[in-house]
């Protein structure tokens, strides 16, 4: 007897009893990408915690026993479309394969923000507030998509996350809810940069092995553990105010500010640059 055989004579025989042998879940996905155009990658998940990951359309399945329930999830999302499962669950009552899951998915819509004034380095945007996976560096005069796209129905918030250095970059219609039959909905995000005054300060006396904490206008902070010169990182509009203030203090030391407040002009940048933080042991 050939092992074919036998383990076909096996499988039979724990159905035969009572048993249960393996059988596939699947269906089929449609919305993700066709020929070499994708729309990301989906992950889709089972029950016992099983991925598939698929970048176009297309038929899948998943190994489940004859006898169990199934759950079929949409795992992880693809960066360009949003895709939904119909038929997921069940529970198995026989060894016949179950092929009817529909997995549909629809665009997502790409958010774009067009960046003018930008004189030199770069600035920093951030969507919904996401600094770790969807951040979008813009170094010139000209328009730039976030790699995550928005689902229909979702919210998006353009921000700045890092200032431009040496100017004050602002959003106008940065905030919307996106809708997927007007794709181009979310491209009308600008973003405008005009010349600003850096605040500077110039630290010394702090110990060896410490830290000292400092704020301008109590909102951008330096965590500065060795003498030297440090600007932060927001620049002051012409004729707006700037306040450094020691907000934590070195273990054993005092730091104290010197001319540490005054207001910004573009007609004397360096008056933003003389600012003093001496520490002394207590």
């Amino acid at each position: 007897m050939s092992l074919f055989a036998l383990a076909t004579g096996l499988i039979l025989a724990v159905a035969a009893c009572g048993g249960f042998v393996y059988t596939t879940v699947g269906g089929t996905v449609t919305g993700l990408g066709s020929g070499t155009t994708s729309g990301g990658t989906l992950v889709l998940v089972d029950t016992a915690g099983y991925k598939q990951s698929l970048t176009l359309d297309g038929t899948f399945s998943f190994k489940v026993a004859s006898n169990a329930d199934y759950n079929i999830t949409v795992g992880t999302q693809p960066t360009q479309v949003n895709c939904t499962v119909t038929n997921g669950s069940g529970h198995m009552t026989s060894d016949a394969a179950v092929s009817n899951i529909v997995v549909k998915c629809v665009p997502k819509v790409p958010v774009t923000a067009t960046v003018s004034g930008l004189t030199s380095g770069s600035v920093i945007l951030y969507n919904n507030a996401n600094a770790n996976y969807d951040a979008l560096t813009l170094s010139t005069n000209t328009a730039g998509t976030f790699s995550y796209y928005i689902a229909s129905g979702q919210t998006y918030a353009v921000t700045v996350g890092v200032q431009a250095a040496a100017q004050t970059c602002t959003v106008q219609n940065g905030t919307g809810t996106v809708d997927n039959s007007n794709l181009t909905g979310a491209s009308n995000v600008l973003v405008t940069c005009i010349p600003s005054v850096p605040v500077s300060v110039v630290l010394t006396g702090l110990g060896s092995g410490k830290t000292v904490t400092i704020a301008d206008n109590a909102t951008d902070f330096l965590y500065l553990s060795a003498t030297g010169t440090y600007t932060f990182t927001n620049s002051i509009v012409d004729g707006q105010t700037y306040a450094v203030t020691v907000t934590t203090q070195p273990t054993g030391q005092t730091c104290t500010v010197v001319s540490g407040s005054g207001t910004a002009l573009l007609s004397n940048p360096t008056g933003a640059s003389n600012i003093a933080i001496n520490c002394v042991n207590n």
